[in-house]
């Protein structure tokens, strides 16, 4: 018994020795990271392809339907799938069929599509960073969808 646990101990100091190198090596800067390639030799690039149409709520509601609806719910009110697992009074998906939820705020929400939000420290984060999942026209559709979810909300 005392032998085997020797051994598992010596097992465990080898690996740490070995792998402090890797692990300090791993922790690149994130530039370096960027142009590094992933194990089938590839270097990361965007999936998305910009079309060159024009930005529109039309496009966008597509958008908004594939990849906010989960959280922000089909019709912007805050009630998707994935607000039930939000921590009550800590994390809540704005409304976004309130009008004045948005209101001169257009730059700080493009912002927060792009960059995400992050309310807890990294790399937690409550929005996903869409600038590396979406491209800018459908970002700028998405949002002009957002914008008209006010007046959508008025007629129902």
């Amino acid at each position: 018994m005392k032998s085997s646990f020797a051994l598992f101990v010596a097992t465990c100091l080898t690996l740490a020795m070995v792998s402090a190198p890797v692990a300090a090596e791993s922790m690149a800067s994130p530039k370096k990271v960027a142009g590094m390639a992933n194990m089938w030799g590839e270097t990361p690039t965007p999936h998305f392809h910009t079309s060159g149409k024009p930005i529109s709520a039309a496009r966008g509601e597509q958008v908004f339907v594939d990849h906010c609806a989960l959280c922000h719910g089909l019709h912007g009110k805050g009630d998707g799938p994935r607000s039930a697992f939000f921590q009550p009074g800590v994390q809540y998906i704005a409304d976004l069929s309130q009008a004045a939820v948005l209101k001169g705020r257009d730059v700080e929400a493009l912002k927060s599509i792009r960059e995400g939000l992050q309310r807890f420290p990294e790399p937690a984060y409550v929005m996903p960073q869409f600038k590396y999942i979406l491209s800018e026209e459908e970002i700028r559709s998405a949002f002009a969808y957002v914008k008209t979810l006010p007046a959508l909300s008025a007629r129902h």
